[in-house]
């Protein structure tokens, strides 16, 4: 009678130990940077031996792709409430852009950066996480299908133009590694929200409510 209960505990207990694992990798890439992001470091942060670490992540690469599955499903639940609220015409376009940025200059783009950089020659690696990418996009595209419609740009011009959004904010997360100047970037977004505006026919109210 007592196994189902003790089943579901040690599923939790499971669950437990390999959230710890992921938010343990991800802390460690933040911290320390991709290189140095060791396995040792992972496991001792964690507090978990290195057997428990190998039967939920087998090697490294697993690791790091489950891990960047993790941080990038939480990026999606939050670009999809902000998405929301824009599309219920509680955000502008430009609190939008605004809070694209945000997320170009935190935990989430600087460990995204670190481990792209080390995949373009780590075929292992690269193999691990293109999958992982891939749905993230996907997931993109979904959310601008869902939340971002006009009457007079059609729903593929609006995929390529928030997709370039999140392209020129890449760019300019990458750049603050080398130049420290907000008043720089401000002047990048403000430009480019003009663009989107002119585009989108934002400010004359052309969208469509949700």
């Amino acid at each position: 009678m007592n196994a189902p209960v003790r089943a579901s505990k040690q599923e939790e207990r499971s669950a437990r130990m390999r959230e710890r694992i992921l938010t343990a990798t991800l802390d460690c890439i933040h911290e320390l940077g991709f290189q140095n992001a060791s396995t040792t470091e992972i496991v001792n942060r964690a507090g978990v031996s290195r057997g428990a670490m190998l039967h939920h992540f087998p090697n490294k690469e697993m690791l790091i792709a489950a891990a960047v599955e993790n941080l990038l499903e939480t990026e999606i639940a939050d670009l999809r409430q902000i998405a929301g609220a824009y599309a219920h015409k509680q955000l502008t376009i430009d609190d939008f852009v605004d809070h694209l940025w945000s997320r170009f200059s935190g935990r989430l783009f600087m460990i995204t950066m670190d481990f792209l950089s080390s995949a373009r020659t780590d075929e292992k690696l690269a193999a691990a996480i293109i999958p992982v990418s891939l749905n993230f996009h996907d997931s993109l595209n979904e959310i601008w299908s869902q939340f971002f419609t006009y009457r007079k740009t059609s729903p593929q011009q609006v995929q390529i133009l928030l997709n370039t959004t999140l392209c020129l904010m890449r760019g300019m997360g990458i750049q603050t590694v080398v130049r420290k100047d907000a008043e720089y970037y401000d002047a990048l977004r403000s430009n480019w929200k003009s663009i989107l505006h002119s585009l989108l026919d934002e400010d004359g109210g052309d969208r469509r409510g949700s």
